[in-house]
């Protein structure tokens, strides 16, 4: 036997004594006996566990029989907030109005239904009016939704730092549990939300109402990892009187056979593979069949995209009290779990809005306002989809104030405030992590920004929201709304385009 294999040999059995025991590997990369558990998302294919998904069925394990790294609990702490945070965001895409253009009121003395109101109303919140008796209004919207920031978070350009879990490892191995991984990570969530709506008026004071909104959602997640060796962290190999010492530790170490490297994403380039890029982007059909595909230890089954039925909304309005100026109206909202939340379709959970609006008549100004409180259930999206548990999203106040112009009698313009203040919800925060040691790379201790899990916040997200409608001939109606975000409360994107169009006979 060879001197290299005698030394190869004597670090093997130095190192598994150390270890206790090894930790066998059938195939390179795989890593068919690995000791860590399936995450809840493994085998599964939805947007939502496109994140846990990301580094694999194992999450962030590394291809080492003697130390496999243990990163899975860093990443779950700081990524599993930013998916459930995705997660119940998603859930509060806002819907069109969905009061006609058009309301009437029935004239006892003509026998006839007139115009009741000379504008056309808002476009994202409600009026006090009912549609009259008898009335049926139809509309559909189109939103596009591309979401950039999180809490004020860039989507497309943040960091995160995983560490090992400490005391994982041997007392002799300890070192090697400061080595770190960096990441450079993207999320680019992309919505297009269809709507139909419908409106029946029962009478002159009650009107009900029902929305259908069809999704397309689109999840791209990447993310580089780079693994970060400590100085004078790695077992090595020296010569010694009686053959080749094991010692601890080294940053690479004298002597002939160089040091024992406990990370790597390699097993064929040790040394040299430290920086691998991850994807949600590897969606094949056979990839739980593909022998070459399921024994790979960074592939697991992911979509980047979605559509479906979302989450049918009724309505009930009853109007409470009328003047010859002003009208108040008691609404509330009944949310249907019909969407599939685990591709981000839908909440996973009944919702309960009930609300108030009024309205009130100055010629061609109509100031209205809105004030209610939303109630939900529990759902995988406000619980944590990395292990199946399920929670409560998160309810919220919310409160919008503006006024609709009728500029002529074929068009209205229409502003308004909406706010809205979420309930204890999840929140992501970003902070520095810095080495324990200089790096082998620079030689130097660094410092390097990492997103965590926040705890859960009472927070105000705020938009603005500027519209008009115009009467293309008769009844029908087109219309158009920009909404601008105010502040970085949560999931957004800065400007929010919505058109629709509506008809009542």
């Amino acid at each position: 036997m060879s001197k290299l294999a005698k030394a190869l040999l004597l670090v093997t059995t130095s190192v598994f004594s150390l270890w206790g025991q090894a930790v066998p590997i059938s195939s390179v990369p795989g890593l068919a006996s690995v000791a860590f558990p399936l995450v809840s998302c493994s085998g599964k294919t939805s947007l939502g566990c496109a994140i846990p998904n990301l580094y694999g069925p194992h999450g962030l394990t590394l291809p080492d029989a003697i130390y496999p790294a243990h990163f899975m609990s860093s990443v779950i702490s700081n990524f599993a907030a930013l998916n459930t945070e995705i997660g119940t965001q998603m859930t509060l895409l806002p819907l069109a109005s969905q009061a006609s253009g058009f309301v009437y009121e029935f004239d006892k003395n003509t026998g006839l239904f007139i115009r009741s109101a000379e504008s056309f109303g808002p476009v994202l919140t409600e009026r006090g009016e009912t549609i009259g008796r008898h009335k049926f209004f139809f509309g559909a919207t189109a939103q596009r939704f591309r979401f950039s920031k999180m809490d004020g978070i860039d989507l497309h350009n943040f960091q995160s730092v995983f560490t090992q879990t400490p005391g994982s490892a041997p007392a002799a191995l300890r070192p090697v549990e400061s080595q770190f991984i960096s990441t450079q990570d993207s999320v680019d969530l992309k919505v297009n939300q269809f709507t139909l709506f419908g409106t029946v008026g029962l009478t002159n004071r009650i009107d009900i109402s029902v929305a259908i909104p069809l999704l397309q959602v689109g999840d791209n997640v990447n993310s580089i990892a780079t693994i970060n060796r400590i100085e004078n962290t790695e077992l090595v190999v020296t010569p010694g009187a009686s053959g080749p010492v094991v010692s601890c530790c080294s940053a690479g170490g004298p002597g002939p056979y160089g040091p024992v490297y406990a990370n790597f994403f390699d097993p064929n380039n040790k040394q040299g593979s430290v920086v691998r890029e991850f994807s949600n982007n590897q969606y094949s059909s056979d990839i739980l069949t593909n022998p070459t595909k399921t024994g790979n230890l960074y592939w697991d089954p992911s979509k980047n995209n979605a559509s479906g039925l979302g989450d049918v909304t009724v309505r009930v309005k009853g109007r409470i009290y009328r003047s010859d100026r002003l009208t108040i109206s008691l609404l509330t909202d009944l949310r249907f779990p019909t969407g599939d939340e685990t591709n981000f379709l839908g909440s996973g959970a009944w919702g309960v809005k009930p609300f108030a609006a009024a309205s009130f008549r100055t010629g061609w100004l109509t100031p209205h306002v809105n004030l209610g409180y939303q109630w939900n259930g529990a759902s995988l999206l406000g619980g944590n989809i990395w292990n199946g548990t399920t929670g409560n999203l998160p309810g919220y106040a919310f409160f919008s104030v503006g006024t609709d112009l009728g500029v002529t009698k074929g068009l209205t313009l229409a502003i308004d405030y909406l706010g809205q203040e979420l309930i204890n919800a999840p929140r992501v925060e970003t902070s520095t992590y810095t080495s324990s040691g200089p790096l082998v790379s620079t030689g130097q201790v660094g410092t390097f920004p990492t997103l965590v899990s926040g705890s859960t916040q009472t927070y105000n997200q705020s938009n603005v929201a500027v519209g008009a409608k115009y009467a293309l001939f008769g009844r029908l109606l087109l219309s158009g709304n920009i909404l601008v975000a105010v502040n970085n409360g949560g999931l957004r994107q800065r400007i929010t385009p919505l058109i629709g169009i509506s008809y009542v006979f």
